[in-house]
Parts: C-alpha cells; structure tokens; sequence
C-alpha cells in the first residue's frame, strides 16, 4: 500500500564521461612504478596513522606475489617485446598479443589460493594454454593454475600447484576504507618486483563508465601506481587490503608514450571484491542479475519538493520492455530503499549485481500522488 506524499518529479541525469583520446584517458595497468617507503611516523589528523610503516610492510609482503602468465613460444605473437623501457610503448598491442605478461597478486588463503585482475592472465586464458607462475618476495617460485575467473570485474583466482602441502602466509581483509585515509600499494611495476607506494584514499564508490560496468565501485587514491601494479593488493594502515589495484588515469601523449601515474589510481573495492571471490570460489561462471531500468540521481528541486535528502534515492527514467522491473516500476518512481538498506544512484547498480539472479528484493517505492510503497521484484539474469 502507498502512504500519501506529495511527489513532482522530473528526470535529471549524472554522468562521468571519460573520454579515449584527447583528454583522460583510461588505462588498465599491467605494471606500476612505486615509490619508496616511508621510515618515520605518518601522522593523521583524525588520531591514527602508520605508527611503524616498515613494520605493516614486512608483515603483509610475504603474502604479495608477482603473476607471470607466459604463452608457448609456437603462439606468440613475432618482435612482442617481452620488457619495455618506463615511457616507451609496445610497437604491438600488448595483453593478448603479448606471450608474456606479468602483474601483480595476493595470497588470501593459506592452501595458495590468489587473487589478481583477469586482464593479467588474460593471454593464456585467451589462448586456452600457457603457464603461470607466481613469484614471492623470498625469490620462491611456484607454478600456478587459473582456478576460476569473471571478465567483467576484472577479477581472476588462481590455485597454487601445491603438491607438497604447503601453508602459505595470506592476506586479511579491512573493512571499507575513509574519504583520507592512509593508502599501500605493493605491486611489480615494470619488473620492478615489490615496490611499495604510499598515499591517501582519494575517493570511494568510483564509478568509471569507460572502463568498467557501472556496478563495480572503485576506490580512488593517490598512491603511485603504473603498468605492472594491476592485481596487487591497497592496504589500509593496519596492512589490511580494501582494494584490487587495477588501473590509472592518464593524459594523452601525442608521442605516443605512457606518461605514468599523476596521482589517480582506482583499485577495485574491497568489499565488492570480496563478494565476487566467495562467488567465483564456487567454481561456478558468475551469472549477473538484471532488473530492467534506468535511473538518474534527483535534482536539487526534485529532492526538496518530495522532502529527501539530497545524494540519496534514484529516479526511474525508462523501464525496459519484458523485464523483471516491467509493469512493477514506472517512470518517475522514486525508490528509496532496497531490502531496508537506502539506496543512491552510485550503489544502486552494486547493490543489485551483489545477489544472485532469482533472489526477490522489496523496493521501498516513492510514486507521486500515491505515496510510498513496496515493490517487490524477482530478479533476472543480466543478457549477454
């Protein structure tokens, strides 16, 4: 039943464009450059802070590996440089053209069970052979195997070959980071095996329309990350991780060559990321679920005429033909709530692509005139 609210709407739309040249451009990193570690007390202004920043390091770097994915030599593509100069660009495209490719990744199981990107591991998934090998800060190495993987979120794991039963050292995981807090980076940047980098988290809930779908959230930071870092863990200040190192922002050089970190890496949340692995642990291909609309953040006006907050709620601005929203949800529906929890227009997408298609979901729904009420809705699979 819908409480009487008065409710005028009108549609009003948010975007973050990234453009692919002549302005920033997106580009997923496979190496970083880090910067050296600090060695006295960083202070916060909020009370906490790296009271002993070599001590988090030598606690989680046992625990960060570098990813080797190396094709056969019958299927390389001819002249792909293995090693590139810091600046210089491939003359062939790289990833899945290259035989040799090489990240960053982190133990989150002591059985040996790593995550990093899948676009690192991308070549020999592509070419359906190859080896992996993961490569620990104590100069051990071990052959590795892809365990299971989802394009989209750009997160693969994989499974140490560990015949002899071995424990090894593994990660925690942290709880989602604050707007200015301390930001680690370890990672392989352009072979430069576990060099370490530290900043502040810049921004959380990133959303970057041109290089991920629009329900995987980033957390943005300042932290020096380039080509090499991709798959490597952000710490926070206890050496917990709240983030998949993935990919930075760059300007266009008209030479042609990678100007590198300027402050603006984006490592996949942590506690997204989390949901995906448990998923993914299955051994299961992840299938997404799908409502069926399109929505925009409120306006000024909007939020002030129907007495909400402004930042919180989406409005429906199309609702897809034959899909689970149609004939539940209308244009101009405000909705509020999902399954008790508010919702805005940067977690919406997130909140929806965390559960299983199937699962049925209750929309606490603002309609004009007929005020608030429930929906409730069976979520579908997303099409391919």
């Amino acid at each position: 039943m819908f409480k009487k609210v008065f409710s005028y709407v009108v549609i009003a739309s948010l975007l973050f464009a990234i453009s692919g040249c002549g302005a920033i451009t997106a580009t997923t990193a496979l190496g970083t450059v880090g910067s050296a570690a600090a060695t006295k007390v960083i202070e916060h202004q909020a009370g906490y802070g790296i009271q002993s920043p070599h001590t988090i390091i030598e606690k989680v770097m046992p625990a960060v590996v570098t990813v080797i994915a190396e094709l056969p030599i019958s299927k390389r593509k001819p002249d792909a440089p293995r090693f590139v100069k810091p600046g210089e660009r491939p003359k062939s495209p790289q990833d899945e053209e290259q035989g040799f490719a090489s990240g960053t990744g982190f133990v989150i199981d002591e059985d040996g069970t790593i995550v990093t990107n899948w676009h690192v591991i991308r070549n020999i998934i592509d070419k359906k052979d190859g080896t992996l090998r993961v490569l620990f800060s104590n100069d051990s190495i071990y052959e590795a195997k892809v365990f299971n993987y989802d394009k989209t979120s750009d997160i693969a794991v994989l499974k140490i070959v560990n015949t002899e039963k071995k424990t090894f050292p593994f990660v925690k995981w942290g709880r989602k980071p604050l707007l200015g807090g301390h930001a680690i980076v370890i990672g392989s940047p352009i072979s430069l095996d576990f060099s370490v980098s530290f900043g502040i988290v810049s921004a959380i809930d990133r959303i970057i329309p041109k290089a991920a779908p629009p329900f995987v959230p980033f957390i943005q930071t300042d932290a020096a990350m380039n080509r090499g870092n991709s798959g490597g863990p952000l710490f926070n200040a206890d050496g917990e991780v709240v983030g998949i190192n993935t990919l930075i922002l760059t300007p266009p050089n008209p030479s042609g060559a990678e100007v590198g970190s300027i402050g603006l890496g984006f490592a996949i949340d942590g506690q997204y990321a989390q949901m995906i692995i448990k998923r993914l642990e299955s051994g299961k291909k992840i299938s997404w679920s799908y409502v069926g609309l399109h929505y925009r953040l409120l306006n000024m006006e909007e939020t002030k005429d129907n007495g909400l907050e402004f930042g919180r709620n989406v409005i429906v601005a199309e609702v897809v033909k034959d899909t689970p929203a149609f004939g539940k949800l209308f244009k101009n529906d405000i909705i509020m709530k999902m399954n008790g929890d508010v919702v805005t227009h940067k977690t919406f997408a997130t909140m929806i692509a965390s559960l299983e298609p199937g699962t049925k979901v209750k929309l606490d729904v603002l309609r004009g005139k007929q005020g608030i009420g429930d929906v409730e809705i069976t979520l579908g699979v997303r099409p391919e």
